[in-house]
């Protein structure tokens, strides 16, 4: 059993993650000419992770059902007794992983490029915000079998953020770093549970 889990984490390593890893590697890259990363004060530093580096949870997450629409790999899949709502899960866990470590190594960087930060908090908070697009984004996937409004639907909430901000979205704005942490629980929640329910409904669409 677990030799079957371990060689669809190997496929989706191999076949489906990389190519939207090294999207999200490219758009990482580009942060030092699109918003700066050196010599940042604590607010400069929340608003990188907040609205860039947190993007990439759009990214790694939203493809999760992508392999699916190649109707020959959906029959392999079906043919080999594999429980479906493990594969997704895996596939998740993967994305959330490569998340981690790009945070994390944005925040090593910025910390090297003498910005101001509180690497716990805003790890964690940037974390959550990671979540929440691409609980967002597996939602509306899940539902309309739309890889394009898998993408737009989290896009449209950042930029809600962006324009209407807090007054609006309240506890469900994502760049509260500095003036309302506790969204940040909220957001992750939520996040996760549109991720469950994302599953739950393309998992009963197919």
């Amino acid at each position: 059993m677990a030799g079957k889990y371990l060689e669809i984490t190997k496929v989706q390593l191999k076949h489906n993650v990389w190519q939207h890893l090294l999207v999200s590697l490219l758009l990482l890259a580009a942060a030092p000419l699109v918003m700066g990363i050196s010599n940042l004060d604590i607010v400069q530093s929340a608003k990188v992770l907040e609205t860039y580096v947190a993007l990439i949870g759009i990214i790694l997450f939203v493809p999760v059902f992508l392999p699916e629409q190649d109707r020959d790999l959906w029959d392999v899949v079906k043919a080999r007794y594999t429980e479906f709502t493990a594969v997704y899960l895996i596939r998740i866990l993967v994305s959330l992983v490569f998340s981690a470590a790009l945070v994390f190594g944005c925040l090593v960087v910025m910390k090297a490029g003498k910005c101001e930060l509180e690497p716990m908090k805003y790890y964690f908070g940037t974390m959550a915000e990671v979540i929440a697009f691409g609980g967002a984004g597996i939602f509306t996937y899940g539902i309309t079998d739309n890889l394009i409004a898998g993408y737009m639907i989290p896009l449209g909430y950042y930029m809600a953020a962006l324009g209407g901000g807090y007054p609006y979205l309240k506890k469900l704005y994502p760049f509260g770093m500095l003036t309302d942490y506790e969204t940040k629980y909220w957001i992750l929640t939520v996040g996760i549970l549109l991720m469950a329910c994302g599953l739950f409904l393309y998992r009963r669409r197919r």
